[in-house]
């Protein structure tokens, strides 16, 4: 039994009734229940999930398996279908892995982790998304030792320490005068930023005794901001595999490095967790402290306590080896010449959902077919920020879950209050209320069945063996009034008193500053082009005529555009959804501008991703200086304007915090994306997900 288990379940505790069935209130403790009692606390933590599920799984480990499993199965949670599955447990049936969940159903989110690999020819990108979309499995795994260690947010590996810190920093923007640079905003921070301004002076001039270390391996692990399910880690972790010289095990030499480490000092401290206790060597150096251990597998360095005692005593906690699924997935993505690997992690507390579907596939063998569509390139035109044209295949399983209908959830009808007799308690004048509140139900649910059944028709005019992609920055909302502005006050003033009801709020749309996005102006320009069914064009223009003005409030409007007609709902915000048919293609857009931009494609008078033969699967052309600057400021709008937990990056607490977190998280990525400039990359499936590569 862990150890940690063991203690948190000694804070459980129940009560008990006496004959008469009354409640004898005085708490009986964990250690003095009968084993039914501890059977009923097992099965009633299980529901709770979090620390309590995961304390309850591993007592339930102990016993038979099939006597529990039934009931544990009804919370539908990922991490118990998981442990099920590691206890080996098979379902009665045909199917004994069921439980498991759909092996090809796309779930939300489809990201599941990004990745950013440098190698001797340049930069790579890796996205991992659902398993459902996967076409091959890979063979790669963890080193030994790395699997102690918490989920961690951002996880890199550098294939020679000095080299590959070097290149880190010049990513992140470290020779820009800039004072907005990414790696100025990431010194902010005490985690990655204390590690890296530490290192600074041995990057620019060697130390001798800490050249053995200039060319070894180390994996470096982020945990970021403070986020729900993350047990309070925070922090960075790095992990140096094998032995260390011997005069660099002393000291580390990290102290003598920085001259405001002068009078720098180390000692050892025993640490204490449930089960054990370890001596930990803490080196006090230039703005913090790093505490430091070496083991049989390597050397672990951290810049905070947490990230450390969580590797040393593992707790409920999640850890890279509970997610070994996905690191195989990251992992195949390195090649034998690759000098840096970066990736952006799903967030830090995120289930087990990847695990279960990319297990299930993998026992069905189960592979997703794949096939370049050249023709839907031309609806991809090379006048935006980014330009994207998808093959089939995947593409279709992920169109079909945009347009998926997840909320089943039938609307609420009224009802009449039982002490009203079945309405006979009530006035008229309350009955017909009532009556009428019927009605109006009756009249959305048949609204909503009918604009549904529109949708599904609409969704089967579509050729979904390909599509394309156009984004080009950013809609200028129009001029905030007098209404608006004070609403934006009143906003700041509620996100101070009540940050979740202001969040409330805002996603319900009650906020009128804000035109459904997270912050005025932020509305994107994008359109989206796919392909129609010949034979059903005409249906596929009605269909669209009924069903977006039910969509959209706003002005319906319409203009020539050439042969076709170009369709816009004016709305008072800068989301002007937007529409037209050409050359058996539909074009979507959140504006007018972007889907004229990819009609001109269409018609031949704007040049596209058609001009250049590739026999990728995908292709992309990406101003790179321009999405980086684009993109950038969304993510710190989102982060500055959110007060709950982001998926990827988290809550931040202040301006400062959101750069410092986004410098860390994202920036490497915005920084390889600048860098690349004006360029094409040519995307394809492989065993580490998607990866592009620039051309």
């Amino acid at each position: 039994m862990p150890p940690w288990a063991q203690e948190r379940a000694q804070r459980w505790s129940t009560y008990r009734t006496d004959a008469r069935g009354q409640r004898i209130w005085q708490a009986v403790p964990f250690a003095r229940m009968t084993q039914a009692e501890q059977w009923d606390q097992f099965m009633q933590h299980l529901k709770q999930g979090g620390e309590s599920r995961r304390v309850a799984l591993a007592f339930l480990g102990q016993q038979t398996v099939s006597v529990w499993a039934e009931e544990a199965l009804k919370t539908r949670d990922p991490e118990v279908a998981l442990a099920l599955y590691r206890l080996g447990y098979r379902q009665p049936g045909a199917d004994p892995f069921a439980y498991l969940g759909s092996p090809d159903r796309v779930e939300r989110p489809w990201t599941h982790g990004l990745g950013l690999h440098l190698d001797r020819t340049g930069w790579r990108f890796q996205w991992i998304p659902s398993p459902a979309l996967f076409t091959q499995s890979g063979t790669a795994g963890l080193p030994k030792g790395l699997g102690q260690a918490a989920q961690p947010g951002v996880l890199i590996h550098l294939k020679q320490l000095r080299p590959g810190l070097e290149k880190l920093v010049a990513l992140s923007g470290g020779g820009s005068p800039d004072p907005r640079g990414v790696l100025q905003a990431l010194a902010q921070g005490s985690r990655a930023g204390f590690a890296v301004r530490h290192l600074e002076p041995w990057l620019k001039q060697a130390s001798p005794a800490l050249e053995p270390l200039a060319n070894r391996e180390a994996w470096v692990l982020h945990y970021g901001t403070t986020r729900d399910g993350a047990g309070g880690i925070q922090g960075t972790l790095v992990f140096i595999p094998g032995d260390l010289p011997a005069r660099t095990q002393l000291m580390m030499a990290l102290l003598r490095l920085n001259p405001l480490s002068a009078g720098a000092r180390t000692r050892v401290e025993k640490w204490t967790g449930p089960g054990a206790s370890t001596e930990v060597q803490q080196l006090r150096g230039s703005g913090g402290v790093f505490h430091l251990i070496q083991m049989a597998e390597g050397t672990w360095i951290s810049d905070r306590e947490a990230p450390l005692r969580a590797l040393l005593f593992p707790g409920p906690v999640p850890t890279l080896g509970e997610r070994q699924e996905w690191t195989r997935v990251a992992l195949s993505a390195m090649a034998a010449d690759t000098e840096l690997s970066f990736w952006l992690a799903p967030r830090i507390g995120a289930d087990a959902t990847f695990e279960n579907q990319a297990l299930r596939r993998r026992l069905a063998n189960s592979q997703q077919g794949t096939w370049p569509n050249p023709f839907v390139a031309k609806a991809a035109p090379r006048t935006g920020a980014m330009a994207v044209a998808l093959g089939a295949g995947p593409t279709e399983k992920l169109v079909e879950a945009i347009l998926r209908v997840d909320d089943a959830r039938d609307l609420p009808t009224p009802q009449y209050p039982v002490f009203t007799n079945g309405g006979q308690a009530l006035t008229p004048e309350q009955r017909k209320g009532i009556k009428d509140a019927d009605v109006r139900a009756e009249e959305a649910l048949r609204q909503r069945t009918a604009l549904r059944q529109d949708a599904a028709a609409l969704q089967a005019c579509l050729d979904l063996r390909g599509a394309a992609l156009l984004w080009n920055g950013w809609v200028s909302a129009p001029p905030l009034g007098p209404k608006e502005k004070a609403s934006l006050v009143e906003l700041a003033k509620l996100r101070r008193e009540d940050p979740w009801r202001a969040m409330q709020l805002q996603q319900e749309g009650k906020v009128s500053a804000f035109g459904g996005f997270g912050e005025p102006g932020m509305a994107p320009s994008l359109a989206l082009a796919i392909p129609v069914q010949p034979a059903r064009r005409v249906q596929a223009e009605n269909l669209l005529k009924k069903v977006l003005p039910r969509l959209f409030q706003g002005q319906n409007q319409k203009q020539a555009l050439g042969a076709a007609e170009l369709h816009r709902i004016l709305t008072a915000q800068a989301f002007r959804p937007a529409w037209t048919l050409v050359a058996d293609t539909l074009v979507l857009g959140t504006d007018e501008a972007a889907v004229k931009a990819v009609a001109a494609g269409l018609l031949g008078q704007a040049p596209t991703l058609a001009d250049t033969d590739s026999r990728a699967w995908a292709r992309m052309e990406v101003d790179g200086a321009r999405a980086s600057a684009e993109l950038e400021n969304l993510l710190l709008a989102f982060l500055r304007s959110r007060t709950g937990s982001g998926w990827w990056i988290g809550e931040a607490g202040s301006q400062d915090e959101s750069a410092a977190e986004l410098a860390m998280s994202l920036g490497p990525f915005l920084g390889a994306l600048k860098a690349l400039g004006p360029v094409r990359l040519e995307w394809n499936w492989t065993a580490g997900g998607l990866e592009g590569r620039p051309r």
